[in-house]
């Protein structure tokens, strides 16, 4: 009788792993009704005498603290986070930022919004992050800033990244919105570069359903975010008086209630994900044909969106791919997917160059997409990478190991994969 539950075999797990997602309690229902009988339901509202009873306000100065950072602009959500810091930092038509394959397709898509053009490039196979070589190489006279994104909350290169940065004279604009809370080096992420760009949506690991905020420690682009997200208005002026054209990214203060009361607890969740993302790790080292993403120097805290790790093809039966590993293991009651590992180029929206309108200068124009190549990425995305929802690790040290036991279960009889 085959042992595996993809042939017919019993799961290993037959239950909810971790915790549902989002978790709530008194404290949100506080800050809402507060909100709700304040009568004052966006941070306009508030005067600037009062504006520390402003539930945004209160979470733009908690969050940016808690990130190591002094500023932070609260906005509707993360990709106009993104499109919001690249207006502030003077982004221009027919500028290039270098963006990496392996990322949410709104980090490239916030660029063309601005009318700039996203240059892609590969990542790194050991981390999965962006290439420091690749974004030196992807340089050109047009270039004037990097977005990285610290994926599945590791954090990439940035030293490396501010340093070529520096060289070339190009910003750079930290896409964090899977990397609340992680400690590099001593430090959180978000203010490491120019500025750094988070998202708030409902699967984050920290939500308030939809949502975003922009950090930074330079107070003049800290300026410049607010008129950007506020209509073009300053801080201290007429409240009818503008200042450049600028879009309405103004949180509610139903929002900045429930982020407020979401940071709360975040701590304490980052450190139960790290502590049980460790003790997966300690087991996939002793399991022939998987591994962890080893933590590079100065990790210290690990907090991510999703959870990532490999499959090591050659220590498999022939025939045994990444693919049938992860339907086996899903049958077995462990949440698998690929994240965001497909390289963004391969999208339609590139591909077929559905931009929309752009106001790129005369004799400049985006590359062709459908010519780009980014063999690590290519791999990881179809024999390599495997990831786990954050929120399978917010459960007991019991729940690491009944995974564990699945992976070893699958591993064990992964004769009966090759026909599958």
């Amino acid at each position: 009788m085959s042992e595996l539950a993809i042939k017919g075999g019993t799961p290993v797990v037959n239950r909810l792993l971790g915790k549902p997602w989002p978790i709530w309690g008194d404290l949100e229902r506080k800050y809402l009704n507060e909100v709700l009988e304040s009568g004052i339901w966006w941070r306009g509202g508030w005067s600037d005498e009062q504006v520390e009873k402003s539930k945004v306000a209160s979470f733009e100065r908690a969050f940016a603290a808690y990130q190591d950072a002094a500023f932070g602009v609260a906005v509707t959500n993360g990709t106009q986070a993104l499109e919001c810091a690249l207006k502030a930092l003077g982004i221009r038509a027919g500028d290039e930022v270098i963006v990496p394959a392996a990322t949410f397709v709104a980090t490239a898509t916030a660029v063309i919004l601005v009318n700039a053009i996203p240059i892609i490039v590969d990542i790194d196979p050991a981390t999965f992050q962006i290439s420091p070589d690749a974004i030196e190489a992807a340089i050109t006279s047009r270039s004037v800033g990097i977005i990285p994104v610290h994926y599945c909350g590791y954090p990439c290169d940035i030293d490396r990244i501010n340093d070529i940065a520096y060289r070339h004279g190009l910003f750079v604009l930290e896409d964090c919105a899977h990397a609340h809370g992680t400690i590099y080096k001593g430090k959180k992420l978000g203010a490491r570069g120019n500025a750094g760009a988070f998202s708030l949506q409902m699967g984050k690991t920290l939500t308030c359903g939809e949502g975003g905020i922009v950090l930074t420690n330079d107070e003049e682009l800290a300026k410049l975010v607010f008129s950007y997200h506020h209509i073009g208005r300053v801080a201290g002026a007429p409240f009818y008086e503008f200042h450049r054209v600028a879009s309405n990214l103004r949180m509610t203060e139903w929002q900045g209630a429930v982020a407020l009361a979401q940071l709360s607890r975040f701590d304490e969740q980052a450190n139960i994900r790290d502590a049980n993302a460790r003790r997966f790790e300690d087991g996939l080292r002793e399991i022939p044909g998987v591994a962890p993403l080893e933590r590079v120097e100065g990790l210290e805290r690990w907090v991510f969106y999703f959870y990532a790790w490999r499959f090591v093809k050659e220590e498999w039966p022939e025939g045994v791919t990444r693919d049938k590993f992860m339907q086996a293991l899903s049958a077995e009651g462990v949440p698998v997917h690929l994240g965001h590992l497909q390289p963004i180029y391969q999208n339609p929206l590139f591909i077929e160059r559905n931009f929309g309108p752009v106001a790129w200068p005369p004799g400049v124009d985006a590359p062709d997409y459908s010519a780009v190549y980014c063999p690590n990425c290519e791999r990881v995305y179809r024999e390599e990478g495997i990831h786990m929802p954050h929120a399978v690790f917010l459960g007991g040290p019991e729940d690491i190991d009944l995974m564990l036991d699945a992976i070893r279960k699958v591993r064990e009889n992964a004769h009966e994969l090759v026909d599958l």
